[in-house]
């Protein structure tokens, strides 16, 4: 039984290890449109981990019960890491790069027009299915074993899925500072999802802080 649960376990990280990296080249290399993206992103963050969660007789408790407590932790903390945000955009504006942001919009033919397709699609369909990878299904099963595993484990694939966004827009130390960010965010996001026991709060969290950015990102080159 031991070497079983081991094995689910090494199964779990292996895989998301393998689905983070090969998404990350993916989008890298080739650049695909945003359709595209989020159509790896269901088969290979959403579809497989469902499989194998089944198929290693895993627990199913899925996610879509909202409780009060999650709404209520995902939005009141928002409040703090939105104005977090907002500084930080104030105070990092003059070291962002903000023409190589706007050569790789244009690559991906994003304008004042698609834009707004663009901003729905991260807010609700890559948020969410950020939270069910990286929380429901990396988080909290190697929590079952390990909450320093789980911690550790999500929050580094987060920071290493989300590289490419930093490295377009930080270079050098800032870079290095902007990364160390993502990874405490998913420290954060994690400890959402275990204070509530269900995505719901991190995902509330996730969209409210990708819509300041957003904001941010349409008033500089769309205002």
């Amino acid at each position: 039984m031991q070497k079983k649960l081991i094995k689910n376990y090494l199964s779990i990280i292996i895989y998301a290890l393998f689905a983070t990296v090969f998404l990350y080249a993916l989008e890298n290399i080739f650049h695909p449109k945003y359709i595209f993206i989020l159509l790896q992103k269901i088969v290979f963050f959403v579809m497989i981990p469902i499989f194998l969660i089944k198929k290693l007789w895993l627990d199913n408790n899925f996610i879509w019960n909202i409780t009060k407590k999650s709404v209520l932790y995902g939005v009141s903390l928002w409040l703090f890491g939105a104005l977090v945000v907002f500084i930080a955009s104030l105070l990092l504006h003059d070291v962002i790069d903000w023409n190589s942001i706007r050569l790789s919009m244009e690559s991906r033919e994003i304008n004042s027009t698609t834009f707004i397709f663009v901003f729905a699609y991260i807010m609700f369909w890559n948020s969410f299915i950020e939270e069910l990878f990286f929380r429901w299904f990396v988080f909290r099963w190697l929590l079952t074993k390990s909450r320093f595993l789980a911690y550790t484990t999500s929050a580094v694939l987060f920071a290493l899925y989300h590289i490419s966004i930093f490295w377009t827009w930080f270079k050098g130390y800032i870079l290095f500072i902007a990364i160390l960010g993502l990874f405490l965010g998913a420290l954060f996001f994690a400890w959402l999802y275990e204070k509530t026991k269900w995505i719901w709060s991190a995902y509330i969290f996730h969209i409210l802080a990708d819509l300041v950015i957003l904001v941010i990102w349409y008033v500089e080159f769309f205002n």
